[in-house]
């Protein structure tokens, strides 16, 4: 009867003891206050898979007009771009229109010349040269159809150069200062090579029919960029 005694009073204490345990919070085993907090937590950072910064970028490309319905141009050229750091990069770029018998004027116009028993005036380019500043505001990957991750960047820039063109009011060619405005995403291929698109307007006074007028020329083209070193090293852990 003795050793029962014992045994009753050894139950009571223990379960004494859980229950104030209980009450003061004690934590208990598999209990969701053993779980990992926040702080417990490892983030992991993966590494930009492509680097630009301390690199050249070789771009040419072939694109044409698309904001003037009366005459279609298109053009060659491409740029030679220094990126300083991952977001800023600066560089020169040369475009050239005057490609023959590819491009001229369009259906539309000679519909504007038979209405009005007048020709329309145009702005013809025959070049453009200039430098630009650019910033990469955005980056990112996306999935292609489950098979691979594919790494993109956007960039902004902002230049200025000089235009040589023609108008039914100049004779010949003439140049005029121009400034440029535009937007240039980049799909990354390799350590070396990206895809390009362009969207450029550029921005000049051209002597029309009335007088000297602001003409905008937009373009669209696209390309490849080559990075020289072809390679890349990372210089911090991450």
């Amino acid at each position: 009867m003795a050793e029962s005694r014992d045994i009753g009073a050894a139950l009571a204490i223990s379960a004494l003891a859980v229950a104030a345990g209980v009450l003061l919070g004690a934590p208990q085993v598999g209990s969701a206050q053993s779980r990992p907090t926040e702080e417990d937590r490892i983030e992991v950072v993966q590494r930009k898979p492509f680097l630009s910064a301390g690199r050249v970028e070789l771009e040419p490309r072939f694109g044409s007009t698309v904001n003037d319905a009366l005459i279609r141009q298109f053009q060659v050229g491409g740029s030679l771009t220094y990126h300083a750091t991952e977001r800023l990069w600066f560089g020169g770029t040369f475009n050239w229109f005057d490609l023959g018998e590819l491009g001229g004027v369009t259906d539309e116009y000679f519909t504007v010349l038979e209405k009005t028993s007048a020709a329309p005036d145009l702005v013809e380019m025959s070049w453009y040269a200039g430098a630009d500043v650019g910033y990469v505001p955005i980056y990112g990957k996306f999935a292609l159809f489950n098979a691979g991750i594919i790494y993109y960047d956007v960039s902004v820039f902002l230049g200025g150069g000089w235009a040589t063109h023609a108008t039914g009011q100049t004779n010949g060619e003439v140049g005029a200062p121009a400034g440029s405005i535009g937007l240039q995403p980049r799909i990354f291929l390799t350590d070396w090579l990206a895809v390009t698109a362009q969207v450029r307007d550029t921005i000049f006074f051209a002597d029309v029919l009335g007088g000297s007028s602001l003409t905008q020329i937009v373009t669209f083209s696209g390309g490849v960029s080559i990075y020289v070193p072809f390679t890349f090293d990372y210089t911090t852990a991450r």
